[in-house]
Protein backbone atom coordinates (compact mmCIF):
# COMPACT_ATOMS: atom_id res chain seq x y z
CA UNK A 1 0.00 0.00 0.00
CA UNK A 2 1.36 3.42 -0.96
CA UNK A 3 1.67 5.74 1.63
CA UNK A 4 3.01 8.60 0.53
CA UNK A 5 5.54 8.92 -2.75
CA UNK A 6 8.47 7.27 -1.56
CA UNK A 7 6.80 5.11 1.27
CA UNK A 8 4.92 1.39 0.74
CA UNK A 9 3.50 -0.30 3.42
CA UNK A 10 2.90 -3.91 2.78
CA UNK A 11 1.13 -5.60 6.19
CA UNK A 12 0.46 -8.82 6.84
CA UNK A 13 -2.82 -9.61 6.54
CA UNK A 14 -3.27 -12.98 4.92
CA UNK A 15 -1.31 -16.56 5.72
CA UNK A 16 -1.50 -16.76 1.69
CA UNK A 17 0.73 -13.75 1.44
CA UNK A 18 3.83 -12.63 3.16
CA UNK A 19 4.77 -13.62 7.08
CA UNK A 20 5.66 -9.94 8.48
CA UNK A 21 4.93 -6.63 7.91
CA UNK A 22 7.49 -4.94 4.80
CA UNK A 23 8.78 -1.52 4.64
CA UNK A 24 9.70 0.17 1.13
CA UNK A 25 11.34 2.87 0.81
CA UNK A 26 11.59 4.56 -2.80
CA UNK A 27 14.76 7.46 -3.69
CA UNK A 28 17.85 7.65 -5.07
CA UNK A 29 18.54 3.83 -3.41
CA UNK A 30 15.29 1.86 -2.95
CA UNK A 31 14.97 0.32 0.18
CA UNK A 32 13.18 -2.38 1.49
CA UNK A 33 12.91 -3.51 5.02
CA UNK A 34 12.37 -7.31 5.96
CA UNK A 35 11.29 -9.47 2.79
CA UNK A 36 9.74 -12.06 4.97
CA UNK A 37 9.62 -15.86 4.02
CA UNK A 38 11.11 -16.64 0.73
CA UNK A 39 7.99 -18.53 -0.58
CA UNK A 40 6.03 -15.19 -0.46
CA UNK A 41 8.05 -12.58 -1.54
CA UNK A 42 6.69 -13.07 -5.68
CA UNK A 43 3.75 -12.08 -3.21
CA UNK A 44 5.47 -9.20 -2.08
CA UNK A 45 6.53 -8.42 -5.43
CA UNK A 46 2.50 -8.60 -7.31
CA UNK A 47 1.72 -6.34 -4.69
CA UNK A 48 4.55 -3.81 -5.01
CA UNK A 49 3.51 -3.81 -9.24
CA UNK A 50 0.21 -2.90 -8.33
CA UNK A 51 1.66 0.21 -6.41
CA UNK A 52 3.19 1.05 -9.49
CA UNK A 53 7.06 -0.14 -8.07
CA UNK A 54 9.24 -2.17 -10.22
CA UNK A 55 11.04 -4.06 -7.08
CA UNK A 56 13.76 -4.68 -9.59
CA UNK A 57 15.07 -0.91 -8.33
CA UNK A 58 15.38 -2.35 -4.73
CA UNK A 59 19.25 -1.84 -3.88
CA UNK A 60 19.71 -2.49 -0.57
CA UNK A 61 17.45 -5.35 1.63
CA UNK A 62 17.74 -4.52 5.10
CA UNK A 63 16.75 -7.93 7.75
CA UNK A 64 15.84 -6.03 11.05
CA UNK A 65 16.64 -10.07 12.21
CA UNK A 66 17.33 -13.43 11.09
CA UNK A 67 13.61 -15.43 11.97
CA UNK A 68 12.68 -17.05 8.66
CA UNK A 69 9.42 -15.09 8.50
CA UNK A 70 11.51 -12.08 8.05
CA UNK A 71 14.91 -13.36 6.37
CA UNK A 72 15.01 -15.53 4.06
CA UNK A 73 12.93 -13.82 1.21
CA UNK A 74 16.62 -12.07 0.98
CA UNK A 75 17.55 -14.94 -1.41
CA UNK A 76 15.20 -13.34 -4.06
CA UNK A 77 17.87 -10.88 -4.25
CA UNK A 78 21.16 -12.93 -4.41
CA UNK A 79 21.70 -12.56 -7.75
CA UNK A 80 20.49 -9.00 -8.21
CA UNK A 81 22.30 -5.93 -7.85
CA UNK A 82 20.61 -5.08 -4.34
CA UNK A 83 23.00 -5.16 -1.14
CA UNK A 84 21.31 -8.05 1.68
CA UNK A 85 22.14 -6.57 5.21
CA UNK A 86 21.73 -7.48 8.62
CA UNK A 87 23.27 -6.56 11.53
CA UNK A 88 27.42 -8.32 12.42
CA UNK A 89 26.00 -9.91 15.81
CA UNK A 90 22.67 -11.24 14.02
CA UNK A 91 24.77 -13.15 11.31
CA UNK A 92 26.69 -14.99 13.99
CA UNK A 93 23.87 -15.94 15.92
CA UNK A 94 22.01 -16.95 12.37
CA UNK A 95 25.27 -18.84 11.63
CA UNK A 96 25.62 -20.80 14.91
CA UNK A 97 22.39 -21.41 17.72
CA UNK A 98 20.01 -20.02 14.98
CA UNK A 99 21.07 -22.57 12.56
CA UNK A 100 19.87 -25.38 14.87
CA UNK A 101 16.78 -23.40 14.91
CA UNK A 102 16.34 -23.01 11.72
CA UNK A 103 16.66 -27.37 11.15
CA UNK A 104 14.12 -28.12 13.87
CA UNK A 105 11.59 -25.95 11.94
CA UNK A 106 12.27 -27.89 8.66
CA UNK A 107 14.06 -24.19 7.44
CA UNK A 108 17.42 -24.01 5.56
CA UNK A 109 19.82 -21.79 6.92
CA UNK A 110 20.63 -18.86 4.98
CA UNK A 111 23.80 -19.57 3.33
CA UNK A 112 23.91 -16.66 1.16
CA UNK A 113 26.67 -13.97 1.93
CA UNK A 114 25.75 -10.73 3.35
CA UNK A 115 27.11 -7.59 1.70
CA UNK A 116 27.22 -5.21 5.02
CA UNK A 117 26.61 -5.12 8.44
CA UNK A 118 24.60 -2.89 10.20
CA UNK A 119 25.90 -1.34 13.15
CA UNK A 120 25.22 1.27 15.54
CA UNK A 121 24.80 4.51 14.63
CA UNK A 122 24.09 6.33 11.21
CA UNK A 123 22.74 5.33 8.20
CA UNK A 124 22.27 7.11 4.53
CA UNK A 125 20.97 5.83 1.77
CA UNK A 126 20.51 8.29 -1.01
CA UNK A 127 18.80 11.19 0.39
CA UNK A 128 17.20 9.48 3.58
CA UNK A 129 19.15 9.50 6.79
CA UNK A 130 18.39 6.80 9.82
CA UNK A 131 19.70 5.76 13.04
CA UNK A 132 20.68 2.30 13.42
CA UNK A 133 20.19 0.75 16.79
CA UNK A 134 20.88 -2.32 17.98
CA UNK A 135 17.89 -3.55 20.50
CA UNK A 136 18.63 -7.20 21.15
CA UNK A 137 15.87 -9.06 22.98
CA UNK A 138 14.00 -10.73 20.66
CA UNK A 139 16.97 -11.73 18.55
CA UNK A 140 20.93 -11.40 19.60
CA UNK A 141 21.15 -8.82 16.68
CA UNK A 142 18.06 -6.98 16.16
CA UNK A 143 18.07 -3.68 14.78
CA UNK A 144 15.87 -0.81 14.59
CA UNK A 145 15.74 2.12 11.85
CA UNK A 146 14.54 4.95 13.31
CA UNK A 147 13.77 7.47 10.71
CA UNK A 148 14.27 11.08 12.74
CA UNK A 149 12.73 13.56 9.68
CA UNK A 150 9.43 11.58 9.86
CA UNK A 151 9.89 10.36 13.54
CA UNK A 152 8.96 7.11 12.57
CA UNK A 153 10.38 4.02 14.45
CA UNK A 154 10.58 0.41 12.24
CA UNK A 155 11.31 -2.22 15.11
CA UNK A 156 11.11 -5.40 13.74
CA UNK A 157 9.31 -7.56 16.42
CA UNK A 158 11.09 -5.45 19.06
CA UNK A 159 7.43 -4.13 20.19
CA UNK A 160 3.94 -4.39 18.96
CA UNK A 161 0.96 -2.68 19.44
CA UNK A 162 0.18 -3.68 23.38
CA UNK A 163 2.70 -6.45 23.21
CA UNK A 164 6.30 -7.37 22.89
CA UNK A 165 8.77 -10.03 20.79
CA UNK A 166 9.05 -13.22 22.32
CA UNK A 167 11.71 -14.20 24.52
CA UNK A 168 11.65 -18.10 24.65
CA UNK A 169 12.49 -18.92 21.16
CA UNK A 170 16.91 -19.63 20.86
CA UNK A 171 18.80 -16.15 21.41
CA UNK A 172 15.60 -14.73 23.56
CA UNK A 173 16.60 -12.38 26.61
CA UNK A 174 14.34 -10.66 28.66
CA UNK A 175 16.54 -8.62 29.96
CA UNK A 176 18.13 -7.20 27.10
CA UNK A 177 14.45 -6.92 25.55
CA UNK A 178 13.67 -4.52 28.39
CA UNK A 179 16.94 -2.56 27.96
CA UNK A 180 15.95 -2.13 24.23
CA UNK A 181 12.52 -0.99 24.66
CA UNK A 182 13.36 1.60 27.70
CA UNK A 183 16.08 3.28 25.01
CA UNK A 184 13.31 3.29 22.01
CA UNK A 185 10.97 4.81 24.80
CA UNK A 186 13.37 7.76 25.36
CA UNK A 187 12.81 8.77 21.29
CA UNK A 188 10.76 11.14 19.55
CA UNK A 189 8.47 8.75 17.72
CA UNK A 190 4.93 10.17 15.66
CA UNK A 191 4.61 6.34 13.78
CA UNK A 192 6.00 3.01 15.06
CA UNK A 193 5.86 0.30 12.50
CA UNK A 194 6.44 -2.78 13.69
CA UNK A 195 7.35 -6.13 12.13
CA UNK A 196 3.47 -7.87 12.58
CA UNK A 197 0.16 -6.39 13.75
CA UNK A 198 -0.76 -2.80 13.14
CA UNK A 199 1.08 0.74 12.89
CA UNK A 200 0.91 2.65 16.42
CA UNK A 201 0.31 6.33 15.15
CA UNK A 202 0.41 9.84 17.01
CA UNK A 203 3.41 10.76 19.74
CA UNK A 204 0.66 10.39 23.00
CA UNK A 205 -0.24 6.42 21.02
CA UNK A 206 2.71 5.69 20.89
CA UNK A 207 4.02 6.91 24.75
CA UNK A 208 0.75 5.21 25.68
CA UNK A 209 1.77 1.87 24.48
CA UNK A 210 5.53 2.05 25.78
CA UNK A 211 3.98 2.80 29.50
CA UNK A 212 1.38 0.16 28.95
CA UNK A 213 4.40 -2.32 27.71
CA UNK A 214 5.99 -1.60 30.62
CA UNK A 215 3.39 -2.28 33.08
CA UNK A 216 2.32 -5.20 31.86
CA UNK A 217 5.05 -7.24 29.98
CA UNK A 218 8.15 -5.94 31.90
CA UNK A 219 7.09 -8.27 34.98
CA UNK A 220 6.69 -10.80 32.89
CA UNK A 221 10.33 -11.22 30.44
Amino acid sequence: MKIADNFFIYLWNNPRENNCNSYLIDGKVPLLVDPGLEQRVNNLFERMLEDGFDPARIQVVIGTHCHPDHFTGSRKFVDTAAKVTISREEEKFMIEEGSRWYETHGQKTPDFPVDFYLGEGDLKLGKHEFEVILAPGHSPGSVCLYWERYKTLICGDVLFRESVGRVDLPGGNGGQLKQSIERLSKLKIDLVLPGHGPAIQGSANVQANFEMIKRNYFRMI
